[in-house]
């Protein structure tokens, strides 16, 4: 059989004619699902040492290729499949197939085709995103988003008889070390300790780098005592470690907080509480750990007059909601504004949510400071009549079974249109309350409300989330995703995120746009929408 038709048998074959040409590799076969004819894409795709372009093709270079094609022909319709084919130098690549009956072939012979469609640069590229999205570009172990992931799973285990640990460390003098030498040296300061944390790793556990500075590490099967034992070795080893720079000599502490969990804890309830811990071992001198369960309280140091006042300020109300654009980038317009909550201290000074947020979650005051926050969007929906605003939801907030109802009520006194208000839910908390959701999305999805996925990773969890729920728009923190802050960043990468968010019919935001250069790449990477302090900074009010 000749690689390419004559002239005769094209003028006397058009629908071979039609197959030779097609732009990927198909052939024709018969009903025992044998090959009787092939193009030459399929000849070329398909070579293998011993098989010559010319030689007789088999359905033995395709794994299973036979029984898809007799599949096809017993149910009459097209039938798909997957298969990882190997050239003579062991390179692989991945087709996707389809075999369908077909007829009037003009080979007689011929009652099915099959077709590839070579998707190994896809798939390698979606290994890459995938890879991406859930590491540190630095030091390449896990990010938060995998860590926070990973935690989710711990905590089930834990729940069926194996009790875990978390640990949260902290280098205690990064910030002098960059000051002094520069972030390059730090970023290779933070590599050294990355590298010396996974020496004591025990296998089966989880190291991640889950903020600037900080590490976190998922003990599983374990006990407190054996999980602070390995902690107090890290923290050992990294005191007695000399980091060299410019024939300088620099010694780095960790100081860490240690809970163990036996699956009664919620996760964000877990992170904050050895956030918690970690702190107070800063607070009480540095290069320390301190070490408790998960249920035990904290009631001493920064946590216990936390505790006061935060319960002085939600009795005052002394809360204010600023509001901040996200922008329409082919025109700028502002399509709706995000509610962010500040706390008025004691002394009358404006704090950031960094500062009570963990501590009102882990206290069990999120209830009563959503409603706070509902509360003054709705009055502002109210006077305001043109503003859309969007209003976050943690993870209690999604089991709160009484929120929606009030929310509704609220909606209704207030005069306000449901399709003004939205809702936003970080990917994390999408993840850990993944069961609480629905009823969420359907109850509030169907009066109009719109519903925003944040702090979106492109990794296999969040891709689950955008195709099987209803949200309509996902925020992407663009700084965080590809490290624009510290490297040259990636456009391509953003720009195929930006795709996969849009490939299932949502609007994809870039998020915490900071300075003109972010704004630039992010507008080189397609986006249409955008929010950041370089777009507009937190106002008072929605208009």
């Amino acid at each position: 059989m000749a690689d390419r038709l004559s002239d005769d048998e094209r003028r006397n074959d058009r629908p071979l004619v039609a197959i030779d040409d097609m732009p990927i590799p198909a052939c024709l076969c018969d009903a025992a699902g044998e090959i009787v004819w092939a193009n030459r894409l399929w000849r070329s795709a398909l070579s293998q040492p011993g098989i010559s372009a010319t030689a007789p093709v088999t359905t033995d270079a395709v794994p299973n290729l036979r029984a898809h094609l007799r599949e096809a022909l017993a149910r009459g319709v097209p039938t798909d499949f997957e298969v990882t084919l190997h050239d003579a130098d062991g390179r692989e690549s991945v087709f996707l197939g389809r075999c369908a009956p077909v007829a009037n072939t003009d080979e007689p012979r011929a009652v099915s085709m099959c077709a590839l469609l070579d998707v190994s640069g896809m798939r390698r590229r979606e290994a890459q995103l995938s890879f991406m999205a859930t590491h540190d570009p630095l030091t390449g172990l896990p990010n938060r988003r995998m860590f926070e992931d990973a935690l989710v799973r711990a905590v089930a285990r834990a729940r069926r008889g194996k009790p875990g640990a978390l640990l949260m460390l902290d280098i205690d003098n990064l910030k002098s070390y960059n000051d002094t030498l520069g972030h390059p040296q730090g970023d290779q300061a933070l590599v050294n300790v990355a590298l010396l944390l996974q020496t004591h790793v025990r296998s089966g556990d989880m190291l991640a780098r889950v903020g600037g500075d900080e590490f976190g590490v998922i003990f599983e099967a374990t006990s407190l005592g054996e999980a602070a034992e390995i902690a107090e070795r890290m923290r050992r080893a990294a005191s007695e470690e000399s980091f060299v720079a410019d024939a300088r000599e620099f010694e780095l502490g960790l100081s860490g907080g240690v809970i163990l969990f036996d699956g009664d804890e919620e996760v964000h309830v877990l992170m904050d509480a050895a956030d918690a811990a970690l702190y107070e071992a800063k607070e009480d001198g540095r290069n320390r750990l301190v070490v408790r369960d998960a249920g035990a309280t904290p009631t001493r140091g920064a946590d216990a007059r936390s505790a006061a006042r935060i319960r002085r300020a939600l009795a005052a109300r002394r809360f204010r909601v600023h509001y901040q654009p996200v922008v329409r980038l082919a025109d700028g317009e502002t399509v709706y504004f995000e509610s962010l909550v500040r706390m008025i201290s004691d002394s009358g000074d404006l704090e950031m949510p960094s500062s009570f947020l963990p501590a009102t979650g882990r206290l069990g005051l999120m209830p009563r400071l959503t409603r706070l926050v509902v509360d003054e969007v709705l009055e502002a929906l109210a006077t305001v009549a043109a503003a859309r605003v969007s209003v976050n939801l943690s993870g209690s907030d999604l089991l709160d079974r009484e929120l929606p109802a009030y929310i509704e009520r609220g909606l209704a006194d207030a005069a306000v249109q449901p399709s003004r208000l939205a809702f936003e839910v970080a990917e994390a908390d999408a993840v850990a309350y993944r069961d609480a959701l629905p009823a969420w999305l359907e109850r509030f999805g169907s009066e109009g409300c719109s519903l925003v996925l944040d702090h979106f990773s492109a990794g296999e969890r969040g891709l689950r989330l955008v195709r099987e729920l209803p949200f309509d728009q996902v925020k992407i923190d663009v700084t965080t995703l590809v490290g624009l802050t510290e490297g040259p960043g990636d456009p391509g990468y953003l720009e195929a995120v930006r795709r996969v968010v849009e490939s299932h019919g949502l609007d994809a935001v870039a998020s915490r746009i900071e300075d003109p250069e972010v704004m630039e790449r992010v507008r080189a990477a397609g986006f249409g929408f955008a929010q950041g302090y370089d777009i507009g900074r937190p106002r008072m009010s929605p208009s």
